[in-house]
């Protein structure tokens, strides 16, 4: 379906006459040109399509003498001023407007409220930073190396070997594994599979257009006119239908599961021997025939009064510090020596 023009009308804000066509520039009764503050509008339950009318675009009104022209016109009919001079036509003069001093009241008091949120902004990233920046410097302050002395006045070793037991364990798997002693095999199920049992009927439904219906609408044209648009919407209506759909049953898949008996070494005891002294050893093993060595450690200690520096003054703790195998060695008890401390931990020693 094509698209139609239909009539427009307008109210005479001088007189008060009601219902002027809008094709018609002057009032029929007091003569008065339409106004500037015209607003087209359409009879209810009433179309009155005008054949032949040509639509250009929005009327547009003079602004030298102010007077009433179409869009076909490219110079005023009262003056003969050029269109393209005036800037005011039906749909410009329908956007809403503020005077100059509400905008401007309008700018002041945004730029006032941006001004101050950026300043919030600006007060919040600041302090921020500020904590940020005290953060780094406690952390820095407390993780920096701190030169103390150590009074070394006990020393400790000890020494560890971890033993493991060779154990038989009866396990089971789909394959029999290297090493592994068979005990049986059993037909288990393995997995299942999905096999097709029967058919049942399904009743679905769906939509299938039905024929349809116009929807009109209008808009305004800006010289006393509408244009009616006419849209065609497809209608839907359910349709149901039975369809067969397969149903499946699970079945079991067999295979041979093999049981085994396999030998495994697994962490037993750990052996220990420690002392307060500068004369460590081994701790004596006693192994069967099933046990082995799986590793030896060793750890040193020594414990003291330590002497540091804090809000300049010394202060005295007791502390103990594992140390390498190397600095147990070179120290003795009694001695004094100078220690370097990062988070807690020696960064490097040395004789007093």
């Amino acid at each position: 379906m094509g698209e139609k023009i239909v009539m427009g009308y307008w109210d005479c804000p001088f007189c008060g006459s009601t219902g002027i066509p809008g094709t018609t520039y002057d009032c029929p009764n007091c003569g008065r040109q339409r106004g500037k503050e015209t607003k087209f509008y359409m009879k209810e339950g009433t179309v009155e399509y005008v054949p032949g009318h040509k639509v250009s675009g929005a009327d547009w009104y003079c602004d030298y003498c102010g007077a009433l022209n179409s869009a076909e016109r490219t110079t005023c009919e009262n003056c003969g001023s050029q269109r393209d001079e005036s800037k005011e036509d039906y749909f410009s003069l329908k956007e809403p407007k503020t005077d100059n001093f509400n905008n401007n009241f309008n700018n002041t008091e945004s730029s006032t409220s941006n001004e101050k949120k950026s300043a919030s902004k600006f007060i919040t990233f600041g302090i921020i930073a500020l904590i940020i920046l005290m953060v780094i410097l406690i952390s820095r302050f407390l993780s920096r190396p701190k030169d103390s002395t150590f009074l070394v006045q006990s020393m400790s070793w000890e020494n560890s070997i971890k033993i493991e037991e060779n154990k038989t364990f009866r396990e089971s798997d789909w394959k029999l594994p290297d090493g592994a002693r068979l005990a049986y095999t059993k037909s288990e199920i393995r997995s299942y599979e999905s096999v097709l049992d029967h058919y049942e009927s399904v009743t679905k439904s769906r939509q299938v257009q039905d024929g349809g219906h116009y929807e009109t609408s209008y808009s305004d044209n800006g010289d006393g006119s509408f244009t009616e648009h006419s849209t065609f919407v497809p209608d839907y209506t359910t349709e149901y239908y039975t369809e067969e759909e397969p149903v499946y049953r699970k079945e079991p898949v067999y295979d041979t599961k093999y049981y085994y008996d396999i030998d495994k070494w697994v962490d037993s005891r750990t052996e220990t021997s420690s002392g307060n002294d500068k004369n460590p050893y081994w701790p004596d093993l006693n192994l069967t025939e099933k046990e082995r060595e799986a590793g030896r450690s060793s750890t040193y200690s020594m414990s003291g009064e330590l002497t540091y520096k804090s809000l300049r003054k010394y202060k005295t703790k007791t502390v103990k510090y594992t140390i390498d195998e190397a600095m147990w060695k070179a120290i003795d008890i009694g001695q004094t020596i100078s220690l370097t401390l990062k988070n807690g931990k020696i960064t490097a020693w040395q004789y007093e």
